[in-house]
């Protein structure tokens, strides 16, 4: 699996991943600490980024069904 996308925002990670199950093109859906600093004191563990991976024959595919929205 290749990276496709990343997002900070859930509601848009959703939407490509209901894109993509709705069409059968497998991804897999990882959390990224966002940037590279380290944890801080009041730092949150939530901030991460949504990393969605799918295989690189499907980029083509999901780029037009992306467009499609």
């Amino acid at each position: 699996m290749t990276l496709f996308r990343t997002y900070q925002d859930p509601l848009e990670a959703e939407a490509l991943i209901e894109i993509l199950q709705n069409h059968n093109i497998p991804f897999e859906r990882t959390f990224e600490k966002s940037g590279d600093l380290d944890d801080y004191v009041g730092s949150n563990p939530f901030d991460s980024d949504i990393v969605i991976k799918i295989r690189k024959e499907d980029f083509s595919k999901s780029e037009a069904l992306l467009k499609g929205i």
